[in-house]
């Protein structure tokens, strides 16, 4: 007997894989009765292969496209989200983000040790994701053994989660138990395979006896891992010239210790010299690029051009809390914006394949998400369009319809006398520090945020609606 169908009529976007997005004004998307993709395409062509009717087929809530995927984002962050670096004084020694990780993380993060607390922040955290369009991706929990099963039992399957290595720079209270470590991984990946990730935080608050111990444990477990670098100068000056002397650079320290053996997740890579670049492209790491939080951070652009031309795989994150917002819309308009003028490679197009296709292919999951094609799941956002004009193109989809963008508002970033384009190429040249270039990204950042958050107005997961918006439309 044929399965019986379900369609959903709207305009359809389908990043594709390797490049570029197919676009249909008119789509549909067709799944069966176990919640797999039987046909995508135009809806004139669909409607009669499949023989739809078309007064039975209802029509979208918005333009239709694939779920979103977060590679890099800390759930203990999530009640902090956008006050990361609240009451951080102005050019702290060691720079904000070491500032802000001692004032406003780590406490956060300490919470997460009761269980409640925790469970309380996974959940939160859940739906705020999903009410974005997120459904899947890679994140950070705690030291916690116990937070981190929370984290795996309560999120989708579409998300991983690191239990987090640290044992030095950091509260005592957020230190790892070592003796007992072997133990959790081990319980933990027997329950959870693969979606539990070993976590060096990073090169300033983990030595090389506990990365080689983490390294170890991941290899015995078959586990990938995920770790921060190169993201602010002072940070790196940090790692390379008083913690690792020897080493050579921040990321040769995750070579010698074995970490990049790990099919590692690196988050921000923006401060990367070519000799690390080298070593990235041949250890098979993959990046998470985030240009909101390296934005509000003052860190830098990641050199995405430098990136490409390597092959490194990379993909857009939101790096939650340093982020204000989940919404991966908003990490796409700060995509455009940071690299506007300086790489061909920042498109609309592209934009979106990096919070779709790319880290689906990155996270293991491209044979369920990420692309729209028979047989993957019949899962898909729809995602209120902010133009009253149909879109003709891919183009005017994504920057007009899903970021409410115009090609004039792209334009000015690219301008020599629009400030906040000033602002940008400081940033890219050397990082920000407090003062008015910061200052004025962070109102465009917030404004951006406030914008585009919550545009999401239904999530179907495997032909299963699971998220549906309530209240008003977003403006």
């Amino acid at each position: 007997m044929t399965a019986p169908l379900r369609a959903i009529r709207g305009p359809v976007l389908n990043p594709l894989p390797e490049a570029g997005v197919a676009w249909w004004p008119d789509g549909c998307l067709v799944g069966d009765d176990r919640g797999d993709l039987v046909a995508v395409g135009a809806w004139s062509e669909v409607a009669a292969r499949l023989q739809l009717d078309p007064a039975a087929v209802p029509a979208s809530a918005g333009i239709i496209l694939p779920p979103l995927l977060d590679a890099h984002i800390h759930v203990p962050q999530h009640p902090i989200r956008g006050r990361f670096a609240e009451g951080v004084e102005a050019d702290p020694p060691g720079g904000r983000l070491l500032a802000s990780l001692e004032r406003n993380v780590f406490p956060a993060e300490g919470r997460c040790e009761g269980p409640a607390h925790a469970r309380h922040v996974v959940a939160d955290f859940a739906a705020d994701t999903l009410a974005n369009g997120v459904v899947g991706g890679a994140a950070y929990m705690t030291v916690h053994a116990r937070a981190t099963r929370i984290a795996l039992e309560q999120l989708p399957d579409a998300w991983s989660v690191g239990l987090v290595l640290m044992n030095g720079r950091c509260p005592a209270y957020l230190r790892t138990d070592e003796p007992g470590l072997a133990d959790d991984v081990a319980l933990l990946a027997r329950d959870h395979g693969r979606r539990l990730i070993v976590t060096d935080r990073f090169a300033v608050s983990v030595d090389t006896p506990l990365r080689r111990t983490g390294v170890a444990l991941a290899r015995r477990h078959g586990l990938r891992m995920q770790t921060h670098l190169d993201e602010q100068r002072a940070e790196k000056a940090l790692v390379e010239e008083v913690l690792y002397p020897d080493a050579g650079s921040y990321t040769a320290v995750y070579a010698r210790d074995g970490l990049l053996a790990c099919e590692p997740i690196l988050a921000h890579c923006i401060h990367v010299r070519p000799d690390e670049v080298e070593l990235i492209a041949a250890s098979g790491a993959v990046i998470a690029h985030c240009p909101v939080s390296n934005t509000l951070l003052g860190s830098g652009v990641m050199p995405l051009d430098v990136i490409r031309a390597a092959g490194i795989p990379h993909c857009l994150c939101t790096d939650v809390g340093a982020s204000p917002t989940t919404s991966l819309l908003c990490e796409m308009a700060q995509f455009l914006k940071v690299h506007a003028g300086a790489s061909a490679a920042a498109t609309p197009e592209e934009a979106l394949r990096l919070v779709t296709a790319a880290p689906a292919a990155i996270l293991g999951l491209a044979d369920r998400l990420g692309t729209f094609a028979p047989g993957r799941e019949c899962s898909f956002i729809e995602v209120a369009s902010a133009t009253s004009t149909p879109p003709a193109t891919a183009r005017d989809a994504i920057l007009g319809g899903l970021l409410g963008m115009t090609e004039a508002d792209l334009a000015a970033w690219c301008r020599a006398d629009d400030p906040r384009a000033a602002a940008v190429r400081r940033l890219r040249e050397r990082g920000l520090d407090w003062g008015a270039d910061l200052a004025a990204l962070e109102a465009d950042v917030r404004d951006t945020a406030a914008r585009l958050e919550h545009r999401v107005r239904r999530v179907t997961r495997r032909g299963r609606v699971v998220f549906t918006a309530t209240g008003t439309a977003p403006r």
